[in-house]
């Protein structure tokens, strides 16, 4: 999950709406890279150079172009409908 406490707890609440309650999550908050998971009050901190970390970054960044190029062609095609 793209952010911290507060936003794993709403993806664990909706895991488990869905019945989805045993699929493993972590939040990764970003600004200094904290990983949240569920039932545990302080966060991992893993190295600056820990492959692991890199890998979810990567991941988390691939998540955000994803996001933000969805949400520029839902608004091409609601400017398009417009016209």
């Amino acid at each position: 999950v793209d952010g911290g406490k507060g936003q794993l707890s709403t993806a664990c609440k909706e895991l488990q709406r869905l019945g989805l309650h045993d699929l493993p999550i972590i939040g990764l908050a970003k600004e200094h890279e904290e990983i949240y998971r569920p039932g545990r009050a302080l966060p991992l901190h893993l190295p600056e150079d820990s492959g692991a970390l890199r890998l979810l970054q990567r991941i988390r960044d691939e998540a955000h172009r994803f996001a933000n190029a969805y949400h520029q062609l839902l608004m091409k095609k609601r400017i398009g409908e417009s016209i």
